[in-house]
């Protein structure tokens, strides 16, 4: 059975000076003041300046009593009909206040076989068991451009495989750890969470490698297509269609050639998955 996923496009900016007109022509009992382009794609949520300001300089996204008062307004406004709600500043790129480019919260899920466990929070945020996530986006164009996709990918992926920052001499891309992202892992292409793709892999001998370019977070916005792992994470592919690939941990060096656009690194730990592999790990997806 196909599934389908509805999303609410809220645009955040400020377009009132003072409360009273901003309340002044709500007839549903809202907080903020909603207007939705004539389209019916896009909703304008219009705050005050200081309110706005707030949101921004103090990241009111990642505060729990902040974010949930907004989204439980949102229900004043609109059913009780979608999956995802998407926020977009109304700012030209990424704030000086914020680190991120866009962030999702998991607000429930039931599905099964993914590594991630079953939640629900929907009641906290207005909703009646039908919403997902909430995500945030600190640009207008990030909707457009990225990094959309890959905060829609996070509702499922990556949960699955325990990946691994790069430690030694020579780890010049980052320190932190990949978290829910892939790293030094191969796909059939390079994934929206990061990863290499699987085909330019080449063995050097003595536990060193060298791959095609790619990015251990993230591999360039929007113009990337979700790899065949995230397309089953996600309920779009059987698991039978993903092709083997490895995942490399306990990295030690990694030299970046800028001319031939590659990397070579050494990683005492390769990990091999296929289908089956991947199944006897996570388990079978439900729903399939």
């Amino acid at each position: 059975m196909k599934q389908y996923y509805s999303l609410l496009i809220i645009l955040l900016l400020f377009v009132c000076t003072s409360c009273e007109d901003k309340d002044s022509d709500n007839s549903d009992n809202t907080v903020y003041h909603f207007e939705s382009h004539p389209n019916n794609r896009v909703t304008s949520l219009g705050m005050t300046e200081s309110e706005y300001n707030n949101w921004v300089n103090n990241d009111g996204f990642t505060n729990d009593d902040l974010r949930l008062s907004v989204v439980n307004d949102v229900y004043n406004k609109f059913p009780d009909e979608y999956d995802f709600i998407f926020f977009i500043l109304n700012e030209p790129s990424i704030p000086i206040s914020l680190y991120y480019y866009g962030m999702l919260i998991g607000v429930s899920n039931d599905v099964e076989g993914i590594g991630k466990n079953a939640y629900d929070y929907t009641s906290d945020y207005g909703s009646s068991g039908k919403l997902k996530a909430v995500m945030q986006l600190t640009g207008l164009e990030y909707l457009k451009y990225g990094p959309a996709l890959h905060e829609l990918a996070h509702q499922w992926a990556n949960f699955a495989l325990t990946t691994h920052s790069v430690d030694g001499p020579g780890s010049n891309i980052t320190s932190y750890p990949y978290g829910s992202h892939w790293g030094f892992t191969g796909g059939n292409t390079r994934g929206q969470l990061g990863g290499f793709e699987q085909s330019t892999l080449i063995e050097n001998g003595n536990s060193s490698y060298t791959v095609g370019e790619f990015g251990p977070f993230a591999n360039g916005g929007n113009g990337i297509p979700f790899n065949e792992l995230e397309l089953y994470l996600m309920g779009m592919l059987p698991i039978s269609a993903v092709t083997k690939f490895d995942m490399f941990s306990n990295i030690t060096s990694l030299a970046i050639d800028t001319l031939a656009y590659d990397f070579t690194f050494t990683a005492s730990t390769r990990t091999t998955y296929t289908s089956e592999s991947l199944e006897n790990l996570l388990g079978e997806r439900f729903p399939s």
